[in-house]
């Protein structure tokens, strides 16, 4: 049937594909969980207006990319495009904004109704943190610490770049700049572009858009509309990572997307990734929880692409352990004891019990091509004298173990 395909950009994920996805989400568990964050699930649909009110309504996101339909009360809901500004909502919704810091993470599927490409599909996955009611250096090295940590755990060489966007009277005194900037060259824009960038002016600093990045090259940067409050806070950043020895460049064109961001953002860069090459970015959003109805409350927070990862990480060591094929059919109710046995014994083994008719020859030559490190071949004589041959494919070599020994031999493996 025509209709029976993937929807252009949500593509089905097996094999390899969740092999890669699992490593990188685990390790993002681990991490999370060594910082003492809290895991937090949202709904996948949400009403559109909060991330109207959260990412911008001028932002490509809100403009282009959600997607978005009426429900039978003719509200107006979406697939959440991000985690942030749904985390949020639930804190305030829940009653969850204290004065007490709280520490959050999520993972889950994202949609964007943008063009699929490497790196960006229409359906993708997330990892994040929250750390909200902490304002300091304290909290922007906190959070920078977990993504840095993430990425070393999975063998990803990276680039950090960081920027300070300054507070709502820095970031409006630029944005006047720049609409004023971008006037005085409005001849180099046609009409529709030009009345995109006097909305979002802020946008334009870091656009991949050639004629865009030809005018802006020349305009001020954020740095010049910081107050010295503000300078501070940001050298207090850099000194916290100086002094942690974290290496990180100044990228004063690093604005990010959302219109929420204020005061300190970065984004991990992996060169091999080509333009689309950010792997992690985040930032402080100090307003935000007051701005969806809650208290003023500082946060800071990160989303990790997952698929972006999954494509470029090393995938480690094969975790594939036992494979215990069968001499003959009868032996295979025989063959899954020993496999259960195994399983209970130590549950971080991963163990197959082959439930086929090849011959051993075939069964050999299976459990090769999937990286097992050891083979048992179960038969009457084993059903019979519980005494078992394991085959070490790694070493070449075999053991001669009866039930007790082999429990024990895989205990601690």
């Amino acid at each position: 049937m025509k209709d029976l395909k993937t929807i252009r950009g949500m593509p089905d994920l097996y094999d390899e594909d969740i092999e890669r996805i699992a490593l990188v989400e685990n390790t993002c568990l681990k991490v999370f969980k060594s910082f003492n964050y809290k895991e937090f699930r949202t709904p996948i649909i949400e009403n559109k207006s909060l991330f109207q009110r959260s990412a911008g309504e001028t932002s490509d996101i809100v403009q282009k990319e959600v997607y978005e339909f009426q429900d039978r009360n003719e509200e107006t809901l979406c697939l959440r495009p991000e985690g942030t500004a749904g985390l949020v909502r639930a804190l305030i919704t829940n009653g969850l904004i204290s004065e007490e810091i709280k520490k959050f993470f999520y993972i889950g599927p994202m949609f964007r109704y943008e063009r699929p490409q490497k790196g960006r599909k229409r359906q993708f996955f997330q990892a994040g943190v929250e750390l909200v009611g902490e304002g300091s250096s304290k909290s922007d090295v906190e959070v920078l610490l977990i993504a840095k940590t993430i990425l070393e755990k999975l063998g990803v060489e990276y680039c950090l770049e960081i920027n300070y966007l300054g507070g709502e009277e820095s970031l409006s005194s630029y944005r006047t700049y720049l609409r004023e900037f971008l006037q005085a060259n409005k001849e180099s824009f046609d009409e529709k572009l030009y009345a995109r960038l006097q909305r979002n002016p802020v946008r334009a600093i870091d656009s991949k858009d050639e004629k865009i990045r030809e005018v802006i090259k020349n305009a001020k940067d954020i740095t010049n509309f910081l107050n010295e409050d503000e300078k501070l806070a940001f050298a207090e950043t850099k000194e916290a990572l100086d002094m942690l020895q974290v290496e990180y460049k100044i990228n004063t064109k690093l604005v990010r997307g959302m219109d929420y961001y204020t005061g300190t953002v970065f984004e991990f860069t992996v060169d091999s990734l080509g333009a689309q090459n950010a792997v992690i970015g985040g930032g402080r959003y100090d307003n935000l929880i007051e701005e969806l109805g809650g208290r003023k409350l500082p946060a800071i927070g990160f989303a990790l692409g997952i698929d972006r990862l999954s494509e470029i990480v090393a995938m480690q060591n094969n975790n594939n352990d036992i494979f215990i094929g069968c001499a003959e059919t009868k032996s295979i109710k025989f063959a899954q004891y020993v496999g259960n046995k195994l399983r209970l014994n130590n549950n971080d083994l991963v163990i197959e019990n082959y439930l086929g008719n090849a011959n051993v020859s075939k069964q050999l030559k299976k459990a090769n091509s999937l990286g097992f490190k050891f083979v048992i071949i179960i038969g009457q004589e084993e059903q019979n004298t519980k005494i078992f041959k394991v085959k070490d494919l790694q070493e070449d070599k075999e053991l001669t173990l009866n039930e007790k020994e082999l429990l024990e031999f895989f205990n601690g493996w």
